[in-house]
């Protein structure tokens, strides 16, 4: 940068002294060939200073482009396409603040693939990472216009869904857990079974991010211990204790699907 910096300082005092001699080459006290002189002089190196500029500015352009595309590499998973848990953290800590429960709610959404341990055992870690890019598309489908969507870590995505409350996001995660286990992992001909398992949590007022996590987390891991292929969510004291009976009545969790064709 500092060097560009410096080449851009030394194309404008080009350019400078290239109009001074083009102003003095018009002087009429001046022989006519000095003013020739000084004319196809102060011409050659104005449009040799507006050549190295446009030069200049096509390296600032290319080095602009290396940056952004690095920072987008630093910020995407490689393999999903989707953000990267770095570029997750960071956009809700900054987001987390401008949420209120009452007004503005946002909540959180953790899924895990299940089984998958044992998903790469029988088939490899090729049929792992096919499991992998059948859900991270469907989340980037089924998730495209309701909140920013993540890799969160090995089989593991994260949701963060604003403007909905726990309720509301809890019928979009089963709807999702729904659509998934409907699905089928295509690999070497083979017709695979994905289900996952889904942990939902809405930000309480002055929340910070890692309470918020840890309680989506919690939730997972309950529908982990009830069976997986289900969702749960942090509290049930956040929604209407009738309704939280009768919605979770209607999430019996389904039996754990095996990695099996």
């Amino acid at each position: 940068m500092r060097e560009t910096s410096s080449r851009m300082i030394f194309v404008a005092v080009s350019a400078w002294l290239s109009v001074c001699l083009l102003l003095i080459g018009w002087m009429p006290e001046l022989d006519h060939t000095f003013r020739t002189i000084w004319l196809i002089s102060g011409l050659v190196g104005l449009v040799s200073s507006v050549g190295l500029s446009e030069l200049i500015k096509t390296d600032i352009r290319s080095q602009e482009k290396l940056l952004s595309e690095y920072r987008h590499a630093a910020m995407t998973d490689g393999l999903t396409g989707l953000a990267n848990r770095q570029a997750f953290d960071t956009a809700l800590r900054n987001a987390l603040p401008e949420f209120t429960p009452q007004r503005n709610p946002l909540s959180l959404i953790l899924i895990d693939i299940d089984n998958f341990k044992s998903f790469n055992d029988r088939w490899g870690h090729q049929a792992g990472d096919a499991a992998l890019k059948v859900v991270s598309n469907a989340a980037m489908t089924f998730f495209s216009d309701r909140g920013c969507v993540a890799r969160y870590g090995g089989e593991e995505f994260a949701i963060a869904v604003p403007s909905m409350s726990l309720v509301e996001s809890l019928k979009l995660a089963e709807e999702f857990r729904r659509k998934v286990s409907e699905s089928e992992c295509i690999f070497l001909a083979e017709r695979l079974k994905v289900t996952i398992s889904i942990g939902v949590a809405e930000a309480t007022a002055a929340e910070d991010p890692d309470s918020l996590v840890r309680r989506a987390d919690e939730a997972l891991y309950a529908a982990k211990r009830n069976g997986r292929n289900c969702t749960r969510i942090s509290d049930t004291r956040q929604i209407n204790e009738g309704f939280s009976e009768l919605l979770l009545a209607n999430l019996t969790p389904a039996k754990s699907c095996s990695p099996t064709k």
